[in-house]
């Protein structure tokens, strides 16, 4: 059976969909456990361990497409050029913010605020795109995560919990990276998705990691644990990332995309279980429960891509 036929069945979609997402809701609170784990604070070794992350990442994608395909993913002139300018984007600003936005950033908060990037990229593809316009139920929906966002930071009648720095850089992290995805599919048209991925992660993490040097980024011994955590988030980078590529291509847009709705509850989970953060108050739980909703009412319609 060919592996388009088998992603289509629905129990296997619902099942990897559920699965991506859910590891994905987990990332948050596992970066700041490595924090913790390797002794980082400052800015350098916050990207030196984003870097080696991404490096890996990259790697084992492209070593992939490689075994698959029976040769090394090799790209023209204007196919390089696309993928650096993604890489930078995407990987090497993007995960800049939000690997500096997660030094004082609360991971419960990091998961609330993540789950606005369905909505920013449904502005910006309004804007950029003739076929994913802005209608009445993504408005819907966007105002929604956006009242949950507010009651996130807002409860009592007062700003709490916010800080530029944190929570601030999040925000920006997630309107680059959207921007950059929204972009990849005008500059990369013709590429494959893992082969795009691979460099995009490669490049952006080489960037980061030239930048950590001149920073002086050190990082501690994690300790098993700590390479544990290291090489989970490596795995989330691409294997998620490959297992989401071909559910999407499989499967209509909004059958996958709906399972988005997962991510920013798993992340409130792992923060309790990981960090022991009170997930449980009153503003999270009504946060989480309006940018879930958010996230299936703006999903739940998309046409097939």
């Amino acid at each position: 059976m060919k592996k388009d036929n088998i992603l289509k069945k629905t129990w296997v979609m619902v099942l990897l969909a559920s699965l991506c997402q859910a590891l994905w809701g987990v990332v948050f609170p596992v970066i700041k456990k490595s924090y913790e784990l390797f002794s980082i604070s400052g800015v350098g070794s916050t990207l030196l361990f984003a870097s080696i992350r991404f490096m890996i990442a990259g790697v084992i994608l492209l070593l992939l497409d490689t075994f698959m395909e029976k040769r090394f993913p090799v790209l023209d002139k204007k196919g390089y050029a696309s993928v650096f300018m993604l890489g930078t984007i995407q990987t090497g600003l993007a995960y800049a913010f939000q690997y500096i936005a997660m030094i004082s950033a609360s991971s419960i908060n990091c998961s609330i605020l993540n789950g606005t990037g369905v909505i920013f990229s449904t502005i910006i593809a309004h804007f950029i795109s003739k076929d994913d316009k802005m209608n009445g139920r993504k408005a819907l929906g966007g105002v929604l995560g956006f009242i949950g966002v507010l009651v996130c930071f807002l409860w009592g009648g007062k700003l709490e919990g916010f800080s530029l720095k944190g929570e601030g850089l999040m925000l920006l992290s997630i309107l680059t990276f959207v921007t950059g995805t929204n972009l990849s599919r005008i500059v990369t048209t013709g590429i494959k998705s893992v082969v795009v991925s691979g460099y995009n992660l490669l490049v952006g993490g080489a960037e980061l990691f030239i930048l950590s040097l001149f920073l002086g980024g050190r990082i501690g011994n994690g300790g098993l644990y700590g390479i544990m955590c290291l090489v989970f988030l490596s795995l989330t980078s691409c294997v998620c990332l490959y297992l989401w590529t071909a559910l999407s291509s499989a499967n209509s847009v909004s059958k996958v995309a709906v399972f988005q709705c997962i991510n920013p509850i798993t992340g409130a989970i792992a923060a309790s279980l990981l960090l022991g953060e009170n997930v449980f108050q009153p503003k999270y739980i009504v946060s989480v429960l309006l940018v879930t909703i958010s996230i299936i009412i703006i999903t739940k319609g998309r046409k097939k891509a």
